[in-house]
């Protein structure tokens, strides 16, 4: 019985430590960022290539070192965010995320999640697709400093997620690999690097045109009640001289 609690021990201490490396390692914005592109650009390719997102592939839900993390957060506005756990409440996501590594650690992470999804953000171009959220004008400097030797480990990268995420044996997994090539590693240049897909070009003119529209409207209608109730009162006014008037004239003619 002693050495089944010392080996628990032992085996819980490791755990702890190699936890806490991984996660001093690994960014939790930025891998919050690669999740939010997984979920908006690639994971929809799987689904239309009706391929199942397999164990070996590092995209897997169930690698993600920070998933049991974000499960434990529940947003309720930009300015109040819950912990499922414990129900207290943050006013910010980063009190919150300290809030887990304080006082959750043990439920949150596991030695058996062992991806970090933010050391995928080169490849997955976090800094073009979510510049607004954690780079800003780094971008541009990036862009114009563009050394295309720089991509050589990132296209191998490339390649070894779609032989681990994309099998060979059918039509469907062919497919596949064809979608994350053209989506993913074709960007992988000084000269395609930084383009924007359409879902993230066409999304803020529409927004823009949309918003332009209304702003219009709105003004028109403003201005259209504003000169309606001139009109209207310049009417009643002289309607009112005029009663006046002729008041005025049926008294002289007495």
């Amino acid at each position: 019985m002693q050495i089944l609690c010392v080996c628990y021990l032992i085996i819980a201490s490791i755990s702890s430590i190699y936890t806490n490396i991984v996660l001093d390692k690994c960014s939790i914005s930025q891998s919050r960022l690669a999740r939010s592109i997984l979920n908006e650009l690639v994971f929809p390719l799987f689904q239309f290539a009706n391929v199942v997102v397999n164990e070996q592939c590092p995209f897997n839900p169930k690698h993600d070192i920070y998933s049991i993390h974000e499960q434990m957060k529940n947003k309720i506005s930009d300015y109040d965010w819950e912990c499922q756990l414990c129900g207290k409440r943050f006013y910010t996501e980063r009190s919150f995320d300290l809030h887990i590594g304080n006082r959750h650690k043990a439920n949150a992470y596991s030695i058996n999640r062992t991806i970090c999804l933010s050391s995928y953000c080169s490849l997955l171009r976090c800094s073009v697709l979510k510049p607004e959220i954690d780079y800003g004008n780094q971008i541009f400097w990036d862009e114009a400093l563009c050394d295309p030797l720089s991509f050589e480990d990132i296209s191998k990268q490339c390649e070894d997620v779609i032989n681990k995420c994309a099998p060979v044996n059918d039509s469907s997994g062919i497919q596949l690999r064809q979608l994350l090539r053209s989506t993913l590693c074709d960007h992988l240049s000084c000269d395609r690097y930084w383009i924007l897909p359409d879902s993230h070009v066409k999304t803020p003119v529409l927004q823009k045109f949309l918003t332009a529209f209304i702003v219009t409207a709105g003004l028109l209608i403003y201005y259209s009640v504003i000169f309606m109730r001139l009109s209207l009162s310049f009417c009643r006014l002289r309607v009112s001289n005029l009663s006046i008037s002729c008041t005025k004239k049926t008294y002289q003619s007495y």
